[in-house]
């Protein structure tokens, strides 16, 4: 029995605002083949980004009130014993900001694995490119070994540009990346980088809560990180592309 071709469907998205953050910057229509659905993946997966930045900074800028749980049942512990303040280190146990930082890091690694794949489908280099992997040691190694050896002949010029402009952006930030990706979701044994700091000081007997400082990187704390990190992760994107859209341009 014969059955009935099935219908293509258009499909109809009722999109979360965060959406709008990359609509201008990952324009599927600027682009043709397989590029194209590349780009709306890269825009999906910006978007997510930007939505998780934002509601780590939320809560991270929330912290007090976040933490009032953790820091009533240490003031109650003091009031049943009182301890030693000075040799004690106090955090509190969010799981939504381990979640939230595990989701900002992975957002940039995924974004990252996404766009480099237009090195591929725009034909600026003949291997597959399906991820921005390392190369022994190297983060992304394997992305710059394979556009200095299997450039297409008409684009070795092309693919001697991105081969340093992601150098250059491997030395500014991305490798700083990796290194406190590795730092907070792969800590040493008994460290405590995925909670809130909570900071108290003892008055006239009692425990006084001070604040709830968020997880940082060196020195800055991790809200303020995951901006200054969207913020180049935009700018890369936003110059590759540019490359790679100069590029097709010129040869049509």
């Amino acid at each position: 029995m014969a059955t009935a071709p099935e219908v293509q469907r258009i499909p109809v998205i009722c999109v979360d605002p965060s959406t709008l953050s990359g609509a201008e910057l990952f324009n599927p229509n600027a682009w043709e083949g397989s590029s194209k659905g590349v780009i709306q993946s890269c825009w999906s997966e910006y978007s997510v980004l930007h939505y998780c930045v934002r509601q780590l900074s939320e809560m991270c800028n929330d912290g007090d009130k976040v933490c009032a749980n953790n820091v009533a049942t240490i003031q109650d512990q003091w009031k049943r014993s009182k301890f030693d303040l000075h040799k004690v280190a106090c955090f509190g146990q969010q799981p939504d900001l381990h979640i939230r930082i595990e989701a900002f890091f992975s957002g940039v690694k995924s974004l990252l694995d996404l766009i480099v794949q237009l090195l591929t489908t725009e034909k600026v280099v003949s291997a597959s490119i399906d991820g921005f992997h390392r190369d022994g040691d190297v983060y992304g190694g394997r992305v710059l070994k394979t556009l200095l050896n299997n450039a297409v002949r008409e684009k070795k010029e092309l693919a001697t540009k991105v081969n340093a402009f992601i150098s250059e952006h491997k030395r500014s930030w991305i490798d700083r990346v990796i290194a406190a990706r590795n730092q907070l979701v792969h800590p040493d044994k008994g460290m405590h980088q995925l909670m809130f700091h909570l900071e108290f000081a003892e008055k006239g007997g009692s425990l006084i809560f001070v604040r709830a400082h968020p997880p940082h990187i060196e020195s800055t704390p991790i809200h303020q990180f995951a901006n200054e990190v969207l913020d180049r992760t935009t700018t890369f994107c936003s110059n590759l592309l540019t490359l790679l859209n100069e590029q097709a341009v010129s040869n049509k």
